[in-house]
């Protein structure tokens, strides 16, 4: 009898197990855009990445979701041919969600733009704490990477530094974004500097109520 009381609370623990993973992975996806768009829309500039797909679907007049296929599909092959395998295309399931996610807040906070410094920086300053929450809800939800991320980490295995691959990353994407025209300044900086803490912040407060939640489902 005590048993299978056992199995059954296991059970009931990987069940929510499960469905909290989902739930954070979806805040993720949801989300980070929020944060992105906002950023976008401070004009005071945007993480490199972002920047590069926004002004990449300008310049080539797409939907920025395309952009985003486009630079997510680039840094499979890239992956693949750093790791000498095969593209891991289950990487490129989170770019998806990201491109319909972006396209549709895009659409809803189009018409909220900075046109003072104060909303730029109360624009930017939301938008990095939307991402950092994001960011911290998608590492806590163990599913699949996205591209960029997974090029990070095919990198590292080859013996370069996290710390030197994702500068060197954010770097060529500044730069291939100025070119394009995108939203590169001083708020460029700033989420350099701040969106670390940030996810380091929500990451263990996140860590937290999940420890909470385990404890009270314990049998």
């Amino acid at each position: 009898m005590k048993g299978n009381v056992t199995k059954k609370c296991e059970s009931n623990n990987q069940e929510l197990n499960i469905v909290l993973r989902i739930l954070l992975y979806m805040i993720g996806i949801m989300v980070m855009p929020f944060g992105v768009v906002l950023t976008i829309n401070s004009h005071m500039g945007a993480g490199g990445y972002d920047a590069l797909n926004f002004a990449l679907g300008e310049t080539l007049h797409i939907k920025t979701s395309y952009a985003i296929y486009l630079t997510a599909a680039f840094a499979v092959i890239i992956t693949a041919i750093i790791r000498r395998g095969f593209p891991r295309i289950t990487t490129f399931i989170s770019s998806i969600l990201l491109g319909i996610s972006t396209d549709i807040w895009k659409s809803i906070l189009e018409d909220i733009q900075a046109t003072t410094m104060l909303q730029a920086l109360i624009l930017l300053i939301v938008g990095v704490i939307f991402i950092g929450v994001a960011v911290a809800s998608y590492m806590h939800s163990m599913f699949p990477t996205n591209p960029t991320d997974d090029m990070i980490v095919a990198m590292k295995e080859k013996g370069i530094s996290i710390r030197v691959a994702k500068i060197g990353f954010d770097v060529f994407c500044i730069m291939v974004a100025w070119i394009f025209g995108g939203e590169i300044g001083a708020g460029t900086i700033l989420i350099t500097l701040l969106l670390g803490p940030v996810i380091d912040l929500f990451y263990n407060l996140i860590f937290k109520v999940i420890k909470l939640s385990n404890k009270k489902e314990t049998c």
